[in-house]
């Protein structure tokens, strides 16, 4: 009687991890296959797709897009943005249906991938000949080779 017992179990066991180790079953996630190791070939996100999307988001609506490119992770955009001034990254995946914030980590290195891709995003230069010094506070030399700006609730 045992040994049916046991017979049976096995049989059960066998049958459910058949079920669920079938290719067809198989759930991969960030698979290498489908396109072909190139995801350019089958997914984009237009300026325009960005837009949207961000819209569609009070806090982002705003938001100005510098840049979209592939992500570290498959199945990721990343998209470099301007938020008044402030520079960040944020992501969206193929499917165009979700917003991924935070940071990437790589494991093996433990890297930061998301504050290098802002590191890399380029500040906007001020260009100094537009702003009015017709009342200026003059701290030091008048003449001085170098000078520093400094606003003061400028309304």
């Amino acid at each position: 009687m045992k040994r049916v017992a046991v017979f049976l179990l096995c049989l059960v066991f066998l049958f459910f991890a058949y079920g669920s180790f079938r290719a067809e079953n198989a759930a991969y996630a960030f698979s290498t296959g489908g396109c072909e190791g190139d995801c350019k070939k089958c997914h984009s996100l237009s300026n325009q797709e960005a837009n949207a999307i961000l819209k569609k988001i009070k806090e982002l609506s705003h938001v100005k897009i510098l840049d979209i490119q592939l992500s570290p992770v498959k199945s990721l955009w990343e998209i470099s943005l301007d938020d008044r001034g402030k520079r960040g990254v944020l992501y969206v995946d193929f499917s165009k249906k979700y917003i991924v914030p935070g940071p990437i980590i790589e494991v093996s290195s433990g890297s930061n991938k998301t504050a290098e891709s802002i590191q890399k995003i380029p500040i906007g230069k001020t260009d100094f000949s537009k702003i009015s010094l017709e009342t200026p506070f003059i701290m030091g030399k008048a003449n001085a080779p170098k000078k520093v700006i400094v606003f003061s609730d400028p309304d």
